[in-house]
């Protein structure tokens, strides 16, 4: 089981080819990175997680939020996978549901997401 999350928020609307996806910045307790945990809608009206990233940089040094180097990692796998390489979907599920509802994520979400299909069209 995952530790809680301490820390969530809404950073910015990307594009991962032709798909928009939320950053969203989470801190989880008793690990020293942060995450960067990539929403994009669904079809059932929600949102899927589409990865998590580790962020691998000292925010001392790398204050600017400087997302063109090598800093990102992506840990999706390791998360929610076993030895076997079976990913266990409850415990994706449960934390995509914890970074979903802490504060107003997704709110934040729905309302840049929305913002970013208007601006594209």
């Amino acid at each position: 089981m995952m530790n809680p999350i301490e820390y969530a928020a809404y950073r910015r609307v990307l594009e991962r080819g032709d798909q928009l996806c939320a950053d969203v910045e989470v801190r989880i307790k008793g690990r020293e990175n942060y995450l960067v945990v990539l929403f994009a809608e669904s079809q059932a009206n929600d949102y899927d997680m589409v990865m998590v990233l580790e962020k691998d940089a000292d925010r001392d040094i790398d204050w600017y939020d400087n997302d063109l180097h090598a800093a990102y990692v992506d840990v999706t796998e390791k998360l929610f996978a076993d030895g076997a390489g079976e990913t266990h979907w409850n415990p994706r599920e449960a934390f995509k549901e914890q970074v979903l509802s802490f504060g107003d994520v997704r709110e934040q979400i729905r309302q840049q997401l929305k913002e970013a299909r208007l601006q594209k069209v």
